[in-house]
């Protein structure tokens, strides 16, 4: 270390200057790092996630499946659970259902078109 005030070359942990009698301002210990502390996963349980994430089971979506398949009461059904915010696994399955029905209804409306035009060229080559 060295005085600041006379310039006095000075042994470590000296408080005072030996020449000047100025107090040498002792560097500042430095600051202990922080420990590391590894981040610990913990894998929800039934009791910790809210109940509209709770996830679904196969068996659930499956049922949902079978439900929506019956003609009038299924039909309510869709709508009620592709509205409703009690779920949102549940609620996503069923808009996705809405997905497909759109989807087969697209589809069919299209065979039945093509159906139409090649059953009228094929009714029109055999009577006329």
């Amino acid at each position: 270390m060295i005085c600041k005030k006379c310039g006095t070359q000075l042994a470590d942990g000296t408080v005072f200057c030996q020449t000047c009698g100025a107090p040498v301002a002792t560097p500042a210990p430095a600051p202990a790092a922080a420990p590391v502390v590894a981040p610990v996963f913990v894998q929800p349980t039934a009791n910790t996630i809210p109940p509209e994430n709770r996830p679904l089971s196969p068996w659930a979506y499956w049922g949902l499946q079978i439900l929506y398949a019956v003609p009038i009461v299924g039909f309510i059904f869709l709508i009620i659970h592709s509205c409703s915010g009690t779920n949102i696994n549940r609620r996503n399955f069923a808009r996705s259902y809405w997905c497909s029905l759109i989807l087969v209804g697209v589809i069919g409306l299209i065979y039945l078109i093509v159906a139409l035009i090649a059953g009228g060229a094929i009714y029109s080559s055999y009577y006329y």
